[in-house]
């Protein structure tokens, strides 16, 4: 991906350099005038004409207070006029007082190197040349006005010569020197920008990712959570605030995954869930190592997606199973099944009509168990809906009591308003089935009634949307709630022991969960928790 990067030019004086300049300034003024009234250099420093010397250096002092001040004040950087006053009055200065304490001999005249010099770092281009230029005059005209004054010797004229000579090589030393500054301090601010924007690109990139990403250090505190992380280890939850600094002991589970990787780093780790979500996770764990602190790195997938994948390598390898045993078996089924019919036309003994009956039974069982499987492997991509919820748990109710030959009661609750699903409708209506089938039977069983609650909410941590599925019954055993989902488990005589295994896998292929919460007794339930409707994308068609 290519980043825009804006054109970035160095400004012509930088604060800093000048500010450094403008305190030479008042130092170099105020040394001047406190070494002339202390008689430190009284032989050098106005040494021809004291008054002119004493004038020059106290405006040049007021002057250098005044421009720094100016400075300070006012924050904005001074154009180019400015500078070029600023500089042009201390060659004026250091002329004059060159001149008031007798020419060249008195050394003031090398003062200049440092405002050429200063010149050729705070302006660009050919002002420098020309702040060389003017000083070189400066120093001639002096030269030459001393000479003719004070009747001095003609030879100080090669030393100003080759005083202009030095003020030209330092102009052009300090322009490349600076013109490579700037071109280095250009490329660094590019640089800064491009890795700003990279920066922002990259936590974008983080904080959209579907992967739950989760950074700790040494001493296992967040550093760094993306919002699919915080919505796959339960979403915040009040008094735990999921964020940057606080502990990982807050999430236990993913703690003590990070503690048994820190110890056994060669075997993979389990899924685990935590206790504000259903969602099964898989950690990955990988160290990054930035110094003295090292750092940790998480990578959080919703087992859902992995799941999906090897239903479907489960699901291809059921089918050619199916297809190639289930004629194998449905033949001598038949067979039995219209035997035992005949018998049961000429059977006239009780006892015979009772062993019949229970192998007709046992037929219809062994078929539904044969139609489970067929149906289980020969699902195909789920054609998948935006559904209001609500509104069609009342046309399934409508549909599904006109299928019953005695009355039922199928209560629907919404807590929330009428919440939005991404699903089959057929694989819903076929979860739906079976579920409120098993519910109406257990409660007929417990109460007589014929009775189940439907519940529609959201959860207000993760924002996603379930269902519950409540009845009447006595619950499925402890020790038996691990087992429900298992296929060909049953507890009854008569059921094929695939319903529930075939709802979950509906539901997986569905991106939803389907679980059972039987922790209280009066809160008994199986719960639908489906995936954010605008958050999944369906499988493309093939």
């Amino acid at each position: 991906m290519q980043l825009n990067i804006g054109k970035v030019t160095a400004p012509p004086a930088p604060d800093s350099l000048l500010k450094v300049y403008g305190y030479y300034r008042v130092i170099l003024s105020s040394a001047l005038l406190t070494m002339y009234l202390t008689g430190v250099a009284t032989r050098i420093l106005g040494a021809e004409m004291p008054q002119l010397f004493l004038g020059t250096v106290s405006i040049y002092t007021v002057l250098c207070l005044l421009s720094l001040i100016s400075l300070k004040i006012y924050r904005a950087t001074p154009g180019i006029q400015m500078l070029f006053f600023m500089l042009l009055t201390d060659m004026v200065a250091i002329t004059l007082m060159m001149h008031a304490s007798g020419g060249l001999e008195s050394g003031l005249g090398f003062l200049m190197l440092a405002t050429v010099a200063a010149g050729s770092i705070l302006v660009a281009g050919q002002l420098a040349l020309l702040l060389a230029a003017t000083a070189s005059i400066c120093v001639m005209l002096e030269t030459l006005s001393t000479g003719m004054i004070l009747g001095q010797s003609k030879e100080s004229i090669f030393p100003a010569g080759i005083l202009g000579i030095l003020l030209f090589a330092t102009a052009l030393l300090f322009q490349v020197l600076t013109q490579r500054i700037r071109l280095a301090q250009t490329i660094a601010a590019e640089k800064a920008i491009e890795s700003e924007q990279l920066q922002q690109l990259n936590e974008s990139i983080v904080k959209r990712m579907r992967t739950g990403i989760v950074v700790v250090d040494r001493q296992d505190n967040i550093t760094l959570i993306n919002s699919a992380a915080i919505q796959l280890l339960g979403g915040q939850q009040p008094g735990k605030p999921l964020g940057a600094g606080q502990p990982l002991s807050l999430i236990m589970p993913l703690y003590q995954q990070l503690d048994r990787w820190k110890t056994y780093r060669w075997l993979r780790t389990p899924t685990f869930k935590t206790p504000s979500s259903s969602i099964e996770i898989q950690a990955n764990f990988t160290s990054l190592h930035q110094g003295e602190d090292k750092q940790t790195l998480i990578f959080l997938e919703d087992t859902r997606s992995l799941s999906q994948h090897a239903q479907q390598l489960k699901l291809a390898s059921l089918g050619r199973l199916t297809g190639s045993i289930a004629h194998e078996i449905r033949n001598p089924l038949g067979a039995i099944s219209h035997a035992s019919q005949l018998l049961a036309e000429q059977a006239t003994d009780s006892s015979q009509s009772k062993l019949l009956d229970i192998v007709q039974r046992h037929c219809l069982r062994v078929n539904q168990i044969v139609e489970n499987v067929l149906q289980l492997s020969r699902q195909k991509i789920p054609a998948f809906q935006k559904i209001w919820l609500r509104q069609w748990l009342k046309k399934f109710r409508n549909d599904y009591m006109d299928t019953q030959k005695t009355p039922c009661i199928i209560e629907i609750e919404t807590i929330n308003k009428d919440i939005q699903i991404f699903f089959d409708p057929g694989h819903l209506s076929q979860i739906l089935t079976n579920l409120v089938d098993n519910g109406l039977r257990f409660s007929e069983q417990a109460t007589g009634e014929r009775w189940v609650r439907l519940v529609v909410c959201r959860d207000t941590a993760s924002e996603l949307p379930f269902l519950d599925v409540f009845d009447r019954g006595p619950g499925v055993p402890f020790e038996d709630q691990n087992s429900i989902f298992e296929p060909f488990f049953t507890t009854s005589h008569e059921g094929s022991g695939l319903g529930l295994y075939l709802a979950k896998e509906l539901c997986g292929v569905n991106y939803a969960s389907l679980n059972y919460f039987g922790e209280e007794p009066e809160n008994r339930h199986f719960r639908i928790g489906f995936s954010h409707p605008d958050r999944v994308l369906p499988r493309p068609q093939s």
